[in-house]
């Protein structure tokens, strides 16, 4: 990764503050409530985010598992990788009943870029007051209101009274005495719930207990009481005085988030005014009596300096809860702080109870571990024994720390869900895939989510390709997981907050614009259940890409990657635009490593002949021009390259000495030091111990000024080369040991007050051997550079350190030069290696913790023959896939490859000429017929049959086929909402929603505004939409997804007497008919918020009107007796509603599916049912289940109903573009609301373009076509 980003100690706030994005760490819909014991099926899609923070994070997991405790399902792991500021660094792992967390403090990005100005130690409160609170909690009971409360204040508020503070002691003196070592910590009353990674994980925290167990003095505690108040005036106040508007918070309220913009902004300046959350009476009561009270030593103070202030300017605790209810109100008047509060704490009561019931029921297991994001996935690849990247690339903990990162050899290193939060804010996403992606367990239900706060594209549809600096399907085929909203048009989310972020709060010039986006990656062909229907499904093999072609593709992506930071013919425009509205990618997250990374990644899923793809991929390089920086950055790709074995380089694999290099032939022999010893490898690791009196270019400046500059080190030759640069530094601070260690490894003596104290600075990594041979041995120099690029941090350090921004620079006769044969570590004691028992041993939770590689799914046998990852042929049958790329990199085929046995039935049938039928079945799979012999050929990535070409020779078929995404034909156009079998047991699952347990989401309180209610339906739509809507188009013409996602709001506006064409009429009963055939009852309950995707859904119950149900003379009576609103579709439609169904039954289901279910029992093993009319797309396991919540007049067909969560569809806003121009100017429920444009036939929902009836003016309709359809009904009541 590139080196890492320079840091100081800075008492309150970042130099680049105003930059920072909102501290959010969106990691999830992971658990909605607190615990219950209901069965809840087992869905990812539970983990989904909601718009804000969720704290704490561990709580909600712990009681999500508890959800889970009585399921019959095997073991579900979970890694959640957290970063930036405030967020609780969590990985987690979780059994059957038992969850392990492991805790992660993440200093700084390897990308040489963060926000924060902060030494490596300030991450480790975080970490730190959040293990404190868990050990708290452990007695938090049912009835325990008080201790409640003292949780409450001591986890949020900046001050809290003598008593809190002197309970917060008394506790801190038992953490104390307990984490002597690791030993005596497993003896404690923690020790079995409690564990640590290593001895110095817990020595790192010990440390700041100890600082928590210090009084402060009168001046201490004023001087943070300044820190905050300084912090609060200059980030959140223009010109020092007017309280400036953010609107972060409303990410929190949901379906609200227009209305809560002023309540949530008034939270946010009366936390950091008033110190507690929201300002809240109670509180701020509670702290005026005793005069303000003390500052909270959870928040300030460090081992290193008492008066630290380590909470970032942004923090706010109430974005941490789901506060839509609190707004659901109609009127006119902002919701009171006291409310939010209110509301907000019961929560956190609720979240405190279900961690107790689990340590109570020994369900639960916490591992701590405090170290840097990046790294740590990597070394868990290590434990898998198949490592994307060498060790070296990832030996110590975390950036400005000479700890050496060892883990627990027993820690598990797969799991069911990744979240790494909005880490990829400050890694790059393509320093974080190749990461975390090898973590992932290939399961239909694994998946992986990213999420980011910042704008990455000026066009949010083009948002994908820009992260990834290369076209979205190659690189999903490369990396074995794909973007779920690239191949899957449908999801629960809303993006409402987002769509109106910009109009309620434009950022300041200069600043990061935000967009938060959720961005799950999963397998593609997961959502497939035609690959699903034998079994588990295994991994497709290797895919063969043309290795000329792979080289293009990574070249491409190269300069992509670095386009923007060393491209000079974009250099005036890229400063322009960072000067005005910077974009996530001007931050730079990437080295030639990160490159070296991605083909490394990609070796894992592609064969090829790589030594002819890098062969070209180099020369390419090396002949480029474009980028200023390319040459100087060669050097590193080779080393990489050849590290990771991807390349040979015979420069670094030989002697060094005596070899011809482009700039002469190494020296001899007579050198002192490493350079003349007689085992000198190729590759050496040097050190560049830089004087501190060389950093007051940093320290010895305002904070403001410093900014956040990267840094590299340069190996150059002013008589012969150029600077050779290599930014996959470390550096810490300290004195290396001249006498090696008793194993041959250079130790170094650490300076734990880091940029505080007054020790050199040690920059270290590994260069080729000869660089440093050619020449005279004093004109060979190291020197520490700070990165070039178009930012004003380059500018500002040019004028004061000359054009090459030169820190420090030494030759090698120089004493601030060492070179050593391997990298520099610090001394470890005997007891701070990682043993079976010095830190929590998985073994002790359960045996499934165990690493170990997946086991093959088992065999099957189908009729025909089935080509796919669960294909099982004759010996002398092969399969095989071919990516082929266009000159644009982008896919142009999959050709899947089938060679049958010589004797087989299929072959005679080739030989004989036999007509082949080809049709696609599902989205990854085609299906070919040979009079009575079928097969069924998978691709591992959704296609478009339609285009598909078949070759035939005498022994095998070719089947070539173009890959489709969400927004065009073909691929999970076919299913748009996936219920597959996750474990091939009778788990269903909806692969594309996220789950809701309906009875715990708030419900959204009568009467309704229409105001958000619409915004909610119009930022669910896209521009196309509109324009469609707009055209002339004849209705019946427009695209079925079209017209189900605009037809869904009518239920619930009729529910709540919105109904365009009967205002004020409440509609439960909508009968879903396709021309003279009655479909389906759907029966509206309620609409409730679903809190974790900031959207609503319909809590309703579906009658599929079979002929069974009709036999039972309850249809006409419940037809005759209630208004009802007829849902006449055309099929096309009435597909999509056959597929909608099962999954909005199987988001909300809490019953199991019975062995006699349907799904489990049909033949052609399809889920729905049945797309036909007056069939049933459901099994019958959830008839009359939960049918207390169906409304009195429907009961005489509750044995017939199934309760269902129908959800708003919403766009993707990073494939298409979103509908920003139909939002309402509004940013507050009291703003009169816009005209209501609705078609009185269609239903479509519209503030502008409608066209009114003539005759009365009253109604509108979109076109000629929608008003001709309505006449009949409409001429009743029209009148002039």
């Amino acid at each position: 990764m590139p080196g890492p980003l320079l840091m100081r100690t800075i008492k309150a706030v970042s130099a680049n503050a105003s930059h920072s994005p909102t501290p959010l760490d969106n990691t999830g819909n992971l658990i909605k409530e607190h615990a219950t014991y209901k069965l809840i099926p087992f869905s990812p899609d539970t983990f989904l985010a909601t718009s804000s923070i969720k704290q704490p994070k561990c709580l909600r997991l712990l009681s999500w598992t508890l959800q889970k405790a009585t399921s019959t399902l095997s073991a579900i792991r979970l890694l959640l990788i957290s970063c930036a500021t405030i967020a609780r660094r969590i990985a987690i792992m979780s059994t059957y009943s038992r969850l392990a967390v492991a805790m992660r403090a993440t200093s700084c990005s390897p990308s040489g870029l963060n926000t924060k100005a902060t030494d490596a130690n300030l991450t480790s409160p975080f970490a730190t007051s959040t293990l404190l609170f868990l050990t708290l909690s452990l007695d938090a009971g049912d009835a325990d209101h008080d201790l409640l409360s003292r949780l409450w204040r001591i986890y949020y508020h900046l001050f809290i009274t003598q008593d809190d503070l002197t309970f917060v002691q008394q506790h801190v003196s038992h953490l104390r005495a307990a984490s002597g070592s690791l030993e005596a910590w497993l003896q404690s009353p923690f020790g079995s719930v409690f564990h640590f990674s290593s001895e110095s994980t817990l020595m790192e925290i010990r440390s700041f207990w100890n600082s928590y167990s210090e009084l402060r003095t009168t001046n201490q505690d004023q001087q943070v009481r300044q820190n905050i108040a300084s912090l609060h005036v200059g980030d959140w106040h223009i010109n020092g005085r007017i309280a400036r508007v953010t609107s972060h918070g409303m990410r929190s309220a949901g379906a609200h988030s227009l209305e809560s913009v002023d309540s949530m902004n008034q939270a946010l300046h009366e936390f950091w005014k008033t110190g507690v959350v929201a300002g809240n009476f109670d509180d701020v009561a509670m702290l005026r009596r005793e005069n303000g009270g003390c500052v909270n030593p959870l928040i300030s103070g460090s081992p290193t300096c008492p008066t630290e202030f380590a909470v970032p300017y942004g923090v706010e605790p109430l974005i941490g809860y789901h506060l839509a209810e609190a707004f659901s109100s109609t009127q006119s008047v902002p919701t009171s702080m006291d409310v939010l509060a209110k509301l907000a704490k019961s929560q956190f009561f609720d979240w405190c109870r279900s961690f107790t019931l689990c340590v109570k029921s020994k369900s639960v297991s916490i591992m701590c571990h405090t170290g840097e994001a990046i790294n740590f996935a990597h070394a868990l690849q290590d434990l898998r024994g198949s490592p994307t990247l060498p060790a070296d690339t990832h030996r110590y903990t975390k950036p400005w720390c000479a700890t050496q990162l060892l883990l627990e050899p027993t820690l598990t290193s797969q799991f069911d869900i990744i979240d790494t939060s909005n880490i990829i804010d400050y890694h790059g996403i393509l320093n974080v895939l190749p990461a975390v992606t090898p973590l992932l367990k290939h399961a239909p239900c694994s998946i992986l989510y990213f999420e980011s706060l910042l704008q990455a594209a000026e066009k949010h549809e083009s948002t994908l390709e820009t992260l990834l600096h290369a076209n979205v399907t190659t690189i999903s085929l490369l990396l074995g997981v794909t973007p779920v909203g690239h191949i899957l048009d449908t999801t629960t989310d809303s993006f409402e907050s987002e769509e109106i972020f910009d109009r309620v709060c434009p950022p300041t010039t200069g600043c990061l614009a935000q967009l938060r986006l959720r961005i799950p990656f999963r397998s593609a062909f997961h959502g497939d259940r035609e690959l699903l229907r034998d079994g588990p499904c295994k991994p497709f093999p290797l895919l063969r890409i043309n290795p000329q072609e792979l080289a293009s593709f990574f070249k491409q992506a190269y300069l992509s990657m670095f386009r923007e930071a060393e491209d000079t013919s974009i250099r005036n425009a890229v400063m322009l635009r960072k000067m005005n509205r910077p974009l996530a990618g001007d931050r730079f997250f990437y080295s030639r490593l990160s490159l070296v990374t991605l083909v490394a990644a990609a070796k894992r899923t592609v064969q090829t002949d790589w030594k002819t793809c890098i062969d070209a991929l180099m020369q390419s390089i090396e002949n480029d021009r474009t980028l200023i920086l390319g040459s100087n950055g060669m050097q590193e790709l080779y080393l990489h390259f050849h590290q990771t074995g991807l390349w040979d380089v015979p420069l670094l694999r030989a002697d060094p000495r005596g070899q011809m290099t482009p700039y002469g032939r190494t020296r001899s022999r007579d050198e002192s030091g490493m350079l003349g010893s007689d085992d000198l490898p190729a590759i050496v690791h040097v050190a560049l111990v830089v004087p501190r009196s060389k950093l007051r270019i940093f320290t010895g400046r305002p904070a403001d000024q410093v900014g956040t500059p990267g840094l590299r080190l340069t190996v150059f030759n002013d008589q012969l080369f150029d600077d050779f640069n290599f930014y996959a530094i470390d550096t810490f601070f300290g004195r290396l040991k001249e006498a090696p260690a008793a194993n041959g490894d250079i130790t170094i003596d650490e300076d734990p007050q880091g940029w505080s104290g007054m020790s050199d600075l040690i920059v270290t990594c590994a260069v080729p051997t000869w660089p440093l041979l050619v020449g005279n041995r004093k004109d060979v120099c190291l020197g520490l550079v700070v990165n070039s690029n178009a930012s004003f941090d380059t500018v500002q350090y040019s004028l004061h350190l000359g054009f090459r921004t030169q820190v420090f620079t030494a030759n090698l006769d120089s004493n601030h030069v060492k070179i050593f044969a391997r990298a520099p570590t610090k001394a470890v004691s005997a007891n701070a290696q990682p043993t079976q028992n010095s830190a929590m041993c998985i073994d002790s939770i359960d045996d499934d913790f165990q690493v170990s590689e997946e086991k093959p799914a088992p065999e099957i046998s189908n009729k025909g023959s089935d080509d796919g990852p669960n294909s099982t042929t004759e010996s002398a049958e092969t399969i095989s896939w071919v990516v082929k790329l266009k000159n644009d990199c982008t896919v142009q085929s999959i050709t899947a490859t089938k060679a049958f046995a010589p004797n087989s039935e299929t072959s005679h049938a080739l030989k004989k000429g036999t007509a082949i039928k080809i049709s696609q079945i599902s989205p990854c799979v085609m299906e070919l017929s040979l009079e009575q012999l079928t097969h069924r050929i998978a691709f591992p990535y959704p296609i478009n049959g339609m285009k598909a070409k078949l070759t035939r020779n005498p022994v095998s078929i070719e089947l070539s086929a173009p890959t489709s995404n969400s927004i065009e034909i073909g691929g999970y156009a076919m299913n748009p909402f996936p219920v597959i079998d996750q474990n091939g047991t009778g788990d269903f699952l909806a692969w594309g929603m996220g789950r809701v347990d309906i009875d715990r989401q708030p419900l959204v309180k009568l009467p309704v505004d229409h105001l958000w209610l619409e915004g909610m339906f119009a930022t669910a739509s896209t521009r196309a939409d509109r324009a469609l809507n707009l055209s002339d188009m004849d209705y019946s013409r427009k695209p079925a997804m079209l017209k189900l996602r605009e037809g869904l709001p009518l239920l619930f506006m009729g529910l709540v007497g919105l109904h365009p064409r009967f205002p004020g009429k409440i509609f439960r009963l909508y009968v879903l008919t396709e021309g003279d055939k009655v479909d389906a009852f759907i029966i509206s309950n309620a609409i409730h918020h679903d809190r974790d995707s900031g959207s609503i859904f319909l809590d309703a119950f579906v009658v599929p009107l079979t002929p069974e149900i009709a036999k039972s003379g309850l249809v006409q009576p419940t037809l005759n007796a209630n208004r009802k609103e007829i849902i006449d579709t055309a099929r096309e439609e009435m597909i999509l509603w056959k597929h909608l169904i099962p999954a909005a039954v199987e988001r909300c289901r809490t019953w199991e599916h019975k062995e006699t279910c349907e799904y489990k029992i049909n033949t052609t093993n399809t889920i729905p049912l049945s797309t036909f009319a007056c069939k049933s797309p459901i099994c019958t396991c959830g008839n009359g289940q939960d049918t207390n919540h169906l409304p009195p007049e429907f009961k005489p067909l509750a044995a017939f109903a199934t309760r269902v969560a129908i959800p708003i569809i919403h766009a993707i806003p990073y494939m298409v573009a979103m509908m920003l121009d139909k939002l309402p100017n509004s940013t507050s429920s009291q703003t009169p609301a816009a005209p209501r444009d609705i078609c009185g036939h269609c239903g479509s929902i519209k503030f502008s373009g409608l066209k009114a009836c003539t005759r009365c003016e009253k109604v509108k309709y979109c076109n000629h076509a929608c008003q001709k359809a309505a006449w009949k009904e409409h001429k009743k009541v029209c009148k002039r």
